[in-house]
């Protein structure tokens, strides 16, 4: 019979599932540079995305700050394969620290409590925080929950907003980040991923026309 697991076994699983969302005890890891901005994305509020509590893809309830991933798998960008660890161990997200895979209670019930937003990571930064800002009024997402039976309704009409927001978006990214190497390498912690990525698993495929993107239903 096997034995109950009670640590870790350093399989790098929990790691490969993507980084760990930010909470308001990791501020200072943030404001101290040992976790720096460049290395968080934003999952924005409406966005589809896993949530391990009801295991299913769903519409955020709330804005999620966290670590970057990379590769197909969006591996942690602080984990090592090499060495089957973390490369800031020490100075983790909380949310890495609670986790036990063999017994995820305590991990679960931090799920979407306390979740560090943008702005209080960017408060002391007066142009962040009108980007931030500015970006929000101009770039509201759709309604993801509803989209796909809105398609069916008003396909031409649906694509043709999409279209106009997914332009409005990456003109106003090429704007800002060509003000600053800072604010490109930030981009996605301060305007999470452009809209038209966030449409693909919808099957609406971005497709450029001189300067400007279209939508392809794919089927």
């Amino acid at each position: 019979m096997d034995k109950k697991q009670t640590s870790c076994k350093q399989c790098g699983i929990c790691c490969t599932k993507g980084g760990a969302a930010l909470h308001n005890s990791d501020l200072t890891l943030v404001d101290q540079g040992l976790i720096p901005r460049k290395n968080l994305v934003t999952i924005r509020k409406g966005e589809f995305a896993y949530s391990p509590v009801t295991q299913r893809v769903e519409a955020t309830e709330r804005e999620i700050v966290k670590l970057k991933g990379t590769g197909r798998e969006w591996t942690c960008c602080y984990y090592d394969p090499s060495l089957r660890g973390c490369t800031i161990y020490d100075n983790r997200p909380v949310a890495c620290g609670v986790l036990k895979c063999w017994e995820p209670k305590e991990s679960l019930a931090l799920v979407g409590k306390d979740l560090l937003s943008r702005m209080e990571i960017v408060r002391h930064d007066e142009l962040l925080k009108e980007l931030i800002t500015e970006y929000e009024h101009i770039c509201l997402l759709p309604d993801f929950k509803s989209l796909s039976e809105t398609m069916l309704k008003s396909p031409k009409e649906i694509i043709a907003d999409l279209e106009v927001l997914i332009n409005r978006d990456i003109r106003f990214r090429d704007r800002v980040v060509a003000q600053s190497v800072k604010i490109l390498e930030e981009e996605l912690f301060l305007f999470g991923r452009p809209v038209f990525q966030l449409l693909q698993p919808f099957g609406l495929v971005p497709m450029q026309s001189g300067n400007k993107l279209f939508l392809k239903v794919q089927k």
